[in-house]
């Protein structure tokens, strides 16, 4: 589900008996998980990967209708269960649940207030917005879990406030982007069509070389790579990649499979390296983030640059551009081409009658017709003033004729209501079916224009093709 559509939390409504059993059961299984995977790879004084709180998070931000009471019970009931099952005792088991149910809940509700292009990473500042919201939830959890420590161990509360937020955070960046981002219906498309592959090899070289010459420099080891991964790739692929990275050092660390040259029984030193991993990931995602909105624009810029800015359709530069490519590939058989270049009749009337705003919703309306006509493959521009132009696929000459025919009568019977009074518009078409391919676009064009003006010398409204002699001198 899009996060462009997040709704404000379910509390007066009414849920069906089914949905809330469901929502529930869904909520506990995948809060279950993630509190699994952080139980098997946790160790006594390690830097704790814990990826629970941050699906849930994202689960609650990507499916809103999660976001009721049942949801927040199964969240309650998965936390709790997953820590019987390692032999904790009840009390112990529901109040590490209640503060990792109060974390997430106060960081849901705070990035529900961000922009859904925020949380889709897509925005200058997203990650720092992001982070915005995650540190005072982080804290809730922290307050709630400094109790639980001075109660139940007798330990320090200053300390837990100070490593426990940090380990929050740095869970929540390393998950939670990737369950905002990946697949999302509304992700922009990626920045070039086949990424590379050596920025991922170079960070997979770099992982190598932190493990072999381990140290407490190593975990920065991968930084330029990441680096460069978060220059070439779109946001989604990125912050896989910083999820992967960050989940081994956390485990890799945290299990003493990597030696950094710290000791991690030490609370200054633990709180160190999470907040190193918590930049490893966040300064990537950052740069990633910026690189997404500089490719908007620049998506935008272009699309400007080749569309005509009151009809949508292509210009003229950009339509010949096309046309040309168009006509330089070799054809496959059967695959025609009908070239049409319209001018639709009278216009100048229409402009002086009712005046330029009637006019512009004439071109509006003929240019929406056109687009209705062509298909994924084909081409439909304005070339200026009242003249447009549609390259459209025909496998024969005689469905390229009922083609163009169709489109005729189709700007024939568009009406345009201007006033209450019925605006009624035709067009004169020059036109030609290609059955090989022409070394330039510029003498058909001609060619076409010559056409387009004999249809209209000839009473207008009409089509007048090219004939194969014509068609031979613009090749």
């Amino acid at each position: 589900m899009s996060s462009s559509a997040l709704p404000l939390p379910i509390s007066a409504r009414a849920v069906p008996g089914g949905a809330a059993l469901r929502c529930f059961l869904l909520v506990a299984a995948m809060v279950a998980g993630g509190a699994l995977i952080g139980l098997l790879t946790r160790h006594a004084f390690s830097v704790a990967f814990w990826p629970a709180n941050a699906i849930l998070v994202g689960l609650m931000l990507r499916v809103p209708r999660l976001f009721r009471p049942s949801g927040w019970a199964g969240a309650f009931v998965g936390f709790v269960a997953t820590d019987l099952l390692f032999d904790r005792n009840m009390g112990l088991s529901a109040f590490f649940a209640l503060a990792n149910t109060a974390g997430t809940f106060a960081a849901t509700v705070a990035l529900r207030r961000l922009d859904p292009a925020d949380l889709r990473l897509e925005r200058i500042h997203s990650v720092l917005r992001i982070l915005a919201g995650l540190i005072p939830a982080c804290f809730v959890a922290a307050l709630i879990g400094a109790v639980l420590v001075v109660v139940e161990f007798g330990g320090s509360a200053s300390q837990t406030l100070m490593t426990w937020p940090a380990s929050e955070l740095v869970n929540y960046l390393v998950v939670l982007p990737v369950l905002l981002t990946l697949r999302h219906p509304d992700a922009q498309p990626p920045r070039i069509a086949e990424p590379p592959i050596w920025p991922a090899a170079a960070l997979i070289v770099s992982c190598v070389a932190a493990v072999q010459f381990d140290g407490p420099g190593s975990i920065m080891f991968p930084m330029p790579a990441l680096l460069l991964c978060a220059l070439t790739y779109p946001v989604a692929i990125t912050a896989v990649l910083t999820m992967l990275l960050g989940t081994g050092c956390l485990i890799t660390i945290g299990l003493g499979l990597v030696a950094i040259g710290q000791d991690m029984a030490i609370p200054r030193l633990v709180l160190s390296v999470r907040i190193a991993v918590a930049f490893l990931v966040l300064v990537p995602l950052t740069i990633s983030s910026a690189m997404a909105v500089q490719d908007a624009l620049l998506r935008q810029l272009r699309h400007a640059a080749d569309h005509d800015g009151l009809t949508g359709l292509l210009n003229r530069r950009a339509f010949e551009q096309q046309l040309q490519r168009r006509l330089t590939l070799n054809p496959l058989p059967g695959d025609g081409l009908a070239l049409l270049w319209l001018d639709l009749d009278h216009f100048k009337a229409i402009n002086d009658q009712y005046g330029h705003p009637a006019g512009d919703a004439v071109l509006c309306a003929a240019a929406a017709t056109l687009r209705d006509a062509c298909g994924g493959n084909d081409l439909c521009g304005r070339l200026g003033g009242e003249e447009f132009a549609v390259l459209l696929s025909a496998p024969d000459r005689a469905a390229a004729q009922d083609a163009a025919e169709r489109l005729r009568c189709a700007i024939v019977a568009q009406r345009v209501d201007w006033h209450g009074t019925a605006i009624h518009a035709t067009a004169s078409i020059g036109a030609c079916y290609l059955t090989r391919t022409p070394t330039d676009a510029a003498p058909l064009l001609r060619c076409l224009d010559e056409a387009m003006y004999r249809a209209k010398r000839s009473g207008r409204n009409r089509i007048e093709w090219l004939d194969a002699p014509e068609l031979a001198h613009a090749a």
